[in-house]
């Protein structure tokens, strides 16, 4: 039901056509996931990427001022396997959506799509090579960058970081919109009586995580930077490329 939703859309702008064709593409993905042989070790996999994450950058993660955004950006947007409601929340939505929400932020809405997708898509590519190729049962330091070589995908590595980037200035910018805090304050009731509650909540943890900040622009240039140093690191073939002093 949630696909017709999608489809019932005559996109009027490039947002909404690419939002569209990304929900569509993100929904046909989902479907096989669900029955991927590899689904167990690819959520072991990410989790593991979260781990090491909040290891990389546990300075920012053990700083009251980052930690709730850092939360955020770990497991609503990285690492989204927990949210399948949620994206059939969006679904279903869709149709309504576009025709409140303004056009720009559905290119936001986009970009946070597309992260989800890639990150799945990336995860699933390098499951494969760790299982197939190196057959790995449990994931080190060497292995996971010998994997991450042997994908060869650093163009969509850099395009990830980008959206990571890009989703964050974003989100910032509506943290600060009065409207949209009233809006959410008012529609947590209508929300979840809709079957929207886990977008409606996921809205609230974004809008909170990113107020307690009071700016994102210091937090998300030294996560890039390191992830960025982090990539040509592997590529490098640097002997511990998660370090940082």
């Amino acid at each position: 039901m949630s696909k017709e939703k999608l489809l019932s859309v005559q996109p009027k702008t490039p947002h909404i056509r690419r939002l569209q064709q990304l929900l569509l593409e993100y929904h046909e993905y989902r479907q096989q996931r669900d029955h991927h042989p590899l689904g167990d070790f690819i959520d072991y996999l990410g989790d593991w990427q979260v781990t090491r994450l909040k290891r990389t950058h546990h300075d920012l993660y053990t700083t009251p001022q980052y930690h709730d955004a850092l939360e955020f950006l770990l497991k609503d947007l990285y690492s989204p396997k927990e949210f399948a409601r949620r994206d059939a929340d969006l679904e279903r939505i869709f149709p309504v959506m576009v025709k409140l929400v303004p056009d720009q932020a559905l290119g936001t809405v986009a970009n946070l799509i597309e992260l989800n997708l890639l990150t799945q898509k990336l995860d699933e590519h390098m499951a494969v090579v760790l299982t197939e190729e190196l057959k790995v049962e449990e994931i080190t330091e060497e292995s996971y960058a010998e994997a991450f070589r042997r994908c060869q995908n650093l163009a969509a590595r850099e395009h990830q970081i980008h959206l990571i980037r890009s989703s964050g200035e974003a989100l910032e910018k509506y943290v600060r919109s009065r409207f949209l805090n009233f809006s959410l304050a008012v529609t947590q009731g209508p929300a979840e009586m809709a079957g929207l509650g886990q977008l409606h909540q996921f809205l609230n943890r974004g809008l909170k995580a990113f107020k307690s900040i009071g700016g994102v622009k210091q937090l998300l240039t030294t996560i890039i930077s390191r992830e960025n140093e982090i990539l040509q690191r592997i590529y490098t073939g640097y002997e511990e490329p998660f370090v940082f002093q």
